[in-house]
């Protein structure tokens, strides 16, 4: 089977699961764009794309990415509070982009956090759940939890982690057989996660809190 025969079977006979996801992949492009430019409308927008994702992720059985989802829309009203706070006492470059990076001590601390949580997660997937990629399943997860985080503090290390997010998760749906339109999504996140560095620290302005 060649490439062209491949994605005109993809699209042809989507189901309802192949539908939503590619929602999701235009939800996403929004989401993304309005993240280069610091908006805080992509928290809503990021809340709307995990209940499409959370829905998916059940249905292929990677368990801890549906928890997460879920756990992000929570997220997504924390970070759009902050956002909107944040964005009156802090001063604003030309471009509206403003960044801090990892102070010494809480990188360390998030570090140690980060390794308790894949831990727990890892537990769970391995031994209450049939989750056939507990390990990697629980790996980005954690990631996304603590890279959600350390994006709602504007850190532009957080791109850093959505490489490593994007790198080990087009891997897990592929093997787990999710529809093409996912599997592009996330690569085109893993270029937008060095675009997006780029666009921060060229266009923004780095504060000190």
């Amino acid at each position: 089977m060649n490439i062209l025969q491949y994605f005109q079977e993809q699209f042809t006979g989507m189901d309802f699961w192949d539908a939503i996801q590619t929602a999701g992949l235009i939800l996403s492009f929004i989401y993304l764009w309005l993240e280069f430019r610091q908006k805080p409308l992509m928290w809503v927008i990021s809340a709307m794309c995990s209940m499409i994702y959370a829905s998916v992720y059940f249905h292929s059985k990677i368990y801890a990415d549906m928890g997460f989802s879920c756990f992000n829309i929570v997220m997504c009203v924390y970070g759009f509070i902050k956002w909107m706070k944040g964005g009156r006492k802090t001063g604003k470059s030309d471009s509206g982009i403003t960044y801090r990076h990892f102070r010494s001590r809480e990188f360390m601390a998030v570090l140690g956090v980060s390794a308790l949580i894949w831990a727990a997660i890892y537990c769970v997937l391995e031994f209450l759940t049939d989750s056939p990629v507990p390990m990697l399943d629980a790996l980005t997860t954690m990631l996304n939890i603590v890279g959600t985080w350390v994006l709602a503090q504007k850190i532009i290390e957080v791109w850093g982690i959505w490489f490593l997010v994007n790198s080990i998760s087009i891997y897990i749906y592929c093997r787990r057989g999710l529809h093409v339109t996912t599997i592009l999504l996330y690569g085109f996140y893993l270029c937008a996660s060095v675009y997006g560095w780029i666009k921060w620290y060229r266009k923004g302005h780095a504060v000190q809190n």
